[in-house]
């Protein structure tokens, strides 16, 4: 298989990760959907102690990750910016990655 043959499946894709308090775990995953993600992966962690409120608990933030084109990328982080950051311990970033099937991340 020649060197350009062997790349041919590489797609540019946008990395999105959330870090976010538990509680507001399934609400999240909602509006995560209706801005377009269509599979992700998602994590039990534990965050910084300093600034925790008294009802937070060890584990108590999920780590949601997912691949996605860079425009649905934009609308979630514009999205949890209006819904999100002014309630909840949320933060969110995206950076660009390679994927091979690209057909998986549309």
């Amino acid at each position: 298989m020649s060197e350009g043959t062997r790349h041919e499946g590489f797609a540019q894709r946008v990395l999105l990760t959330v870090i976010a308090e538990g509680v507001i775990e399934e609400r999240l995953l909602a509006d995560l959907r209706r801005w377009g993600v269509h599979a992700l992966t998602v994590s039990r962690v534990e965050g910084d102690p300093f600034g925790s409120r008294v009802a937070d608990v060890a584990g108590a933030f999920v780590r949601m990750e997912c691949v996605v084109p860079e425009a649905v990328s934009t609308r979630v982080l514009e999205g949890l910016a209006d819904a999100y950051f002014d309630r909840y311990k949320v933060i969110a970033y995206d950076h660009p990655v390679r994927v091979v099937r690209r057909d998986k991340f549309t």
